[in-house]
């Protein structure tokens, strides 16, 4: 408390059947106000959030809630999918935050476990209990559904829905029905978009140092590995439609990275070239007259429950 930082502190987690969700709920309030005596406590509460995983990527969006409600107070509902057992069970906990002498809750936790064919309940069971008057949005944190109507019943819930394609095993064909939804009005953020955004800042400084022509026969290639194919499809595309690029895509980059490994560039005489071996973006730009000094451009370190809470900010 000596630097002034609020302390965050959870309750346990209370067991509830799904009918009694909203009197465990309550319930949760007065063990809060209890454990302070005669001080106030405060909901703050700003947003309305339903997340969906599946039950191996629990920690994932554990981790990415913790970091939202530091930014983003939220009713949180964690649907947490598997098909391992026929059992349903919910439990619900708060978080309640402590600055000076103000209390308050600033998350609301309540976790479902189902069966994936079981999530079509879900939207029935969640509406009611939505708080009234925030925005609601959802973060779809797992892979792509084979009954696509799961995913369409719980965006309909919300104003604003967050995915990552990092997670979809077939991208190439997912990310298209994912696009075919904003086209009809769906407001989606993408996380693997967000991503890239150091990518598109290195380019944009970089074509600072050509002159470039609309129209101009541009080639580009992007080395990836699997977990950013979803990635460098989204940097294609935008390269695609922003030069009236040919983008060829590489799958010879590192594994375990969520963004690519280089991307090069040719237009006319020009050639940008970026890789980022580490935690930077280097950038090497060469025209048929000079041979510019490389600059660099540090990587997106933002966890993925910092880049969820920027997701929401930007909605």
């Amino acid at each position: 408390m000596s630097n002034g930082a609020p302390t965050l502190c959870r309750t346990p987690p209370r067991a509830t059947s799904l009918p009694q969700i909203p009197d465990a709920l309550r319930a949760i309030w007065r063990s809060c106000t209890s454990e302070i005596g005669d001080a106030d406590v405060a909901r703050s509460l700003a947003i309305n959030f339903v997340g969906v995983a599946s039950a191996a990527e629990e920690a994932d969006l554990r981790q990415a809630v913790d970091r939202l409600q530091r930014r983003t107070p939220c009713r949180a509902f964690l649907l947490l999918l598997d098909d391992t057992t026929r059992a349903v069970t919910a439990e619900v906990s708060a978080t309640t935050r402590l600055s000076g002498g103000t209390h308050d809750i600033v998350l609301e936790e309540i976790t479902i476990r189902i069966p994936t064919a079981g999530l079509e309940r879900m939207p029935g069971l969640v509406r009611p209990m939505l708080v009234n008057d925030l925005p609601d949005h959802l973060f779809w944190a797992t892979g792509w559904p084979r009954n696509e109507r799961l995913f369409d019943d719980l965006a309909a819930l919300c104003e604003h829905v967050v995915v990552d394609t990092r997670r979809f095993r077939s991208p190439a064909v997912e990310i298209r029905h994912l696009d075919a939804r904003r086209q009809d009005g769906l407001a989606i953020t993408d996380l693997s978009w967000l991503r890239l955004r150091p990518w598109r800042r290195a380019l944009a400084e970089a074509f600072e140092r050509i002159e470039f022509a609309p129209g101009t026969a541009t080639d580009v290639q992007i080395r990836h590995g699997t977990g950013a194919l979803a990635a460098a499809m989204r940097l294609g595309e935008w390269l695609e439609t922003r030069l009236g690029a040919k983008v060829a895509l590489d799958g010879a980059g590192a594994v375990d990275r969520a963004c690519p490994n280089r991307v090069l560039l040719r237009c006319g005489d020009n050639e940008i070239d970026l890789q980022a071996p580490e935690n930077q973006i280097a950038v090497h730009v060469t025209t048929a007259a000079h041979c510019f000094l490389p600059f660099k451009v540090p990587t997106s370190r933002g966890t993925d429950g910092d880049l969820l809470a920027a997701a929401i900010d930007i909605a």
